[in-house]
């Protein structure tokens, strides 16, 4: 069910949508910050051992509040062992934010996750910058929509299951990418994931 709050403002579960600022904004909590990590957002059902962020939403609110603010999905993941590029309104900028004694804490997702080099295992810097590939998951073949199903909401590695996915060329290695600790606060800390429509 969609609520309206007033002011552009509406809900749609535990999911916020801002129609004047085109943001949709998603609480989470921090679940890891080591150890080698293939989704930046899951909900609680979906693969816990291996995510960043874990969230009490479902992933069907996030998809209603995306097409509410006219998200085109793009199923198309592109090539292997490439990055796609990202266009138009299939292209989400997200960022996670938190409070804290002072200003709101926020950081661009990209910044939260290390890349390691695959030869030598050391860490060559961060994700890419830039906007994340909305491609809306899928209907699997007995009618059930796959993001719900597999609580995949934001993807590291390249899910065809999950709402967002990463357009990098390192999705499609999933022993490369870890948790940036520096970028992070503690385990278990409250933030909000906001993406941003373009």
């Amino acid at each position: 069910m969609v609520v309206d709050l007033g002011g552009g403002r509406f809900s749609v579960g535990r999911v916020n949508i801002d129609r004047n600022t085109r943001e949709i904004r998603i609480p989470a909590t921090v679940n890891m910050t080591e150890g080698p990590v293939e989704y930046m957002l899951v909900g609680h059902q979906g693969k816990v051992h291996e995510a960043v962020f874990t969230t009490d939403a479902e992933a069907r609110d996030i998809h209603v509040a995306a097409l509410l603010l006219g998200v085109k999905p793009h199923s198309d993941l592109g090539p292997p062992n490439a990055a796609t590029v990202v266009r138009g309104q299939g292209a989400v900028v997200i960022r996670a934010e938190w409070d804290r004694n002072g200003p709101t804490e926020s950081v661009f997702l990209n910044e939260t996750v290390n890349l390691s080099d695959p030869s030598t295992g050391k860490i060559a810097g961060t994700l890419p910058s830039g906007a994340w590939l909305y491609n809306g998951s899928r209907i699997e073949a007995d009618g059930v929509f796959a993001a719900t199903r597999h609580a995949s909401i934001i993807s590291i590695i390249r899910d065809d299951d999950a709402l967002v996915n990463n357009p990098g060329a390192s999705r499609d290695n999933d022993e490369i990418h870890t948790p940036n600790a520096a970028k992070l606060p503690a385990k278990g800390h409250p933030v909000r994931m906001v993406l941003k429509v373009k």
